[in-house]
Order: structure tokens, then C-alpha cells, then sequence
């Protein structure tokens, strides 16, 4: 009797062990399809806005990561090929304000931007492998955050791109992250406590099909890799993590230190990529027409807060191929659209795009992708009749 009190008392105490490892875990919730179609009439209308930027000479085409400003009436843009974060104003649709950072001393900042975040209070992240850091508005680095394996108990040292997809919260307490080793496939969520230094991983089951979904061609030292990724967004108070191999995402709320997966049943298209491909290949033309094959499946992009209408928006897309002339057709491009709770509301073939557009974001109710005019930064804006 003794033996089997202490044989249960050993479960119990492994059971509450295991239970408090996973207390971020906060199950699954099954988003609700339509029952009448939201984007069943939807027409499309599209103009091009061309952004003033008087006499200043920027490279339009540099521009890599943005963020809206807190009121929602600026945007901010890192330019990738070098150490600057450009402000525009969307009502007058001219450039407000670029911020040069240093490249040296106290206050050095990236030598190129990987990682880009507007926080409040005219602050940004501004990040790359060898410097993650906090910056003002006046150029000044307010915090150096140190994106380290080996400075976080609680994650492994031998860790790999601890800084990858890097934000962090408002409060700046916090930082999030998708490591991976070198060419490797993400290892999950890293929640990064920058005060105490301690953090935990935490795994993304429902997306590890996404690694049967890129393929890799190894060259010496270096890795090409096409397909799919695991990605994250800030998106209000929550983090939306996914794929473009499946449709279902994790929301991962950082006050509460809670996950939440959020699966999808949509109705045009299929949930997720299916079948088996090769996943590493001998060279760089059987790397371009495997990701061909698998493009030519559903792939989902990220999702779109519309604050006017209280819904996301997420895009898709499926190839199609490569003609006998070595044309690439258009894709077949998808809209979908959600309530405020990813609900599911409509779904439609959107003919009218002429082309799938990325770095986009809501502005009083019309939808704005970032796109140059000329020598000039500009915009593609999309208002949406349904």
C-alpha cells in the first residue's frame, strides 16, 4: 500500500509539473463559417497615391518593414539598405519626417534593419543579428535588449536566430520571437522576459506541417530556401502566428501569457497544402520548380485589422504555374474576411487585382499596399464594395 501511495503521489506531482509547464497552452477554439457569404457581391475599385517628398532623395524600393503610428495617421517605414526609419503622413500623403540613426558609439544602431516595430511613444525596434535594441524618436537607444541563447534561463544555449521575427510588447518588458536553427525550421514561440531574463519555448504543433512545404538546395556555405514560413504579426493586444500552408493560426495574448489555436473551415478553398515533396534538392533550378509545385496549392498571407469595420481581412493565393512560352499567368487570388473574434464571413475569387500585394494595411476603411511611383514612394489603395 505504501508503494502504490508513493507511486500515485509521483504521478500526481509529474502530472501538476507537466501541467504548469503548458499553462500557456489555452487549447483550441473552432472559428464559425458564414451562412451567407459576406464577399459574395464584392467589386473593387483601385487608384494610385504618390507620396511628396519635396527635395529629399529617397529610395523608394528600399523600403523594408513598416508600422503604423499610434493614432493610426502616420506610417513608418525602415529602409533596409540602411540605418533610417522614414515617417509618412497618409492624409496629406507626404513625407513627414526621416530619422538617421548612428552607425557607431553609444547609440549605434543596426547597420541594416531585420526586424522593425513602431511601440508607442515615438519609439521603434530596430534589429539585427548582431543589434536588437530600443531607439527614440531623436535617435537615441533607450534600451539595449540583447538577444542572446545563452543570456535567458530557461532556453537552450545552443538556441539558433533567438532574434529572428523579433517584437516585443508595449510596455517593453517583454520580447517574442521564432528561432531556427541555420536553414532550419522554426523551433516555436520564444517568450522573453527582459527584466528578469528568464524565457521559455513554447512549440506550435498545429504548424509543423509547414516544414513539408520548403525545400532547400545547400551550396557550400550557404542555404537557399523557398516555400512557406512560419510567421508572426502584432495585431491589436495579441501576436497571430501562421502559416501559409494552412489556414489555422495561434493567438498568443502576452498580458495573459496564454496560446490560442484558432482552426478554420473554409468553404472556396482547401485548409491547408496537402501531398509530399522533396524537401531538399541538388540544385538552385529543382529548388524554383518544386516551390513552383507547391505555390500552385493555397497559400495564406497575414491577416488586416479594419478598425472602420471591426473585421480582419487576410489575402491568398494559388500559382499557376509557368506557360510553354516561360510566362508567368497571374495568380488566382482569394479575399476572406472574419469578425472581430476570426470568425469566418466571407470568402470570394477576387478578379479584379492586378497583382497580390504585400506590406498593406487599413486607412479610414480603404485598404493601402505600399507600391512606388516612379522614383517615388507611393501606394496602390483598394476600397472594398461589398
Amino acid at each position: 500500500m505504501k508503494n502504490y501511495l508513493h507511486l500515485l503521489l509521483c504521478v500526481l506531482l509529474l502530472s501538476c509539473a507537466k501541467e504548469s509547464d503548458q499553462q500557456s497552452v489555452a487549447g483550441a477554439i473552432q472559428s464559425q463559417t458564414y451562412s451567407e457569404n459576406q464577399l459574395e457581391n464584392l467589386s473593387i475599385s483601385i487608384d494610385t497615391l504618390r507620396v511628396d517628398v519635396g527635395d529629399e532623395l529617397v529610395v523608394a524600393g528600399a523600403y523594408y518593414g513598416f508600422g503604423l503610428s499610434e493614432d493610426g495617421k502616420s506610417i513608418f517605414f525602415a529602409e533596409g539598405q540602411g540605418t533610417e526609419v522614414h515617417e509618412i503622413d497618409l492624409k496629406e500623403m507626404r513625407l513627414r519626417r526621416r530619422i538617421k540613426f548612428e552607425t557607431d558609439g553609444p547609440n549605434q544602431a543596426p547597420d541594416f534593419i531585420e526586424s522593425f516595430q513602431v511601440l508607442p511613444e515615438d519609439e521603434f525596434l530596430l534589429s539585427n543579428y548582431a543589434i536588437q535594441g530600443i531607439f527614440n524618436g531623436k535617435a537615441e537607444r533607450v534600451l539595449n535588449m540583447k538577444i542572446r541563447s545563452d543570456g535567458f534561463q530557461g532556453i537552450e544555449e545552443d538556441m539558433g536566430n533567438l532574434y529572428s521575427a523579433l517584437r516585443v510588447s508595449p510596455d517593453k518588458k517583454k520580447a517574442f520571437s521564432l528561432p531556427s536553427p541555420f536553414g532550419g525550421f522554426t523551433s516555436g514561440l520564444a517568450v522573453m522576459d527582459l527584466e528578469s531574463r528568464e524565457g521559455k519555448l513554447i512549440e506550435l504543433p498545429a504548424l509543423e506541417l509547414t516544414k513539408n512545404f520548403r525545400v532547400t538546395f545547400s551550396q557550400n556555405n550557404g542555404v537557399s530556401i523557398s516555400g512557406d514560413m512560419i510567421r508572426m504579426k502584432k495585431m491589436r493586444d495579441k501576436l497571430v502566428i501562421y502559416s501559409g500552408s494552412i489556414a489555422d493560426i495561434y493567438l498568443y495574448d502576452y498580458r495573459l501569457d496564454t496560446l490560442q489555436l484558432v482552426q478554420f473551415d473554409h468553404q472556396l478553398v482547401a485548409n491547408q497544402k496537402t501531398g509530399s515533396f522533396k524537401t531538399e534538392v541538388s540544385s538552385n533550378e529543382e529548388r524554383v520548380e518544386v516551390a513552383s509545385q507547391m505555390r500552385k496549392q493555397i497559400t495564406f498571407y497575414d491577416f488586416h485589422w479594419d478598425e472602420s469595420r471591426k473585421q480582419y481581412f487576410r489575402f491568398g493565393a494559388m500559382e499557376n504555374g509557368i506557360s510553354e512560352a516561360g510566362v508567368r499567368p497571374s495568380p488566382d487570388v482569394f479575399l476572406f474576411s472574419y469578425d472581430e473574434n476570426f470568425n469566418l464571413l466571407g470568402e470570394v475569387k477576387v478578379e479584379e487585382l492586378p497583382n497580390l500585394f504585400f506590406n498593406s494595411f487599413f486607412y479610414e476603411g480603404k485598404l493601402y499596399n505600399y507600391w512606388p511611383v516612379e522614383e517615388d514612394p507611393g501606394f496602390v489603395r483598394i476600397t472594398l464594395n461589398y
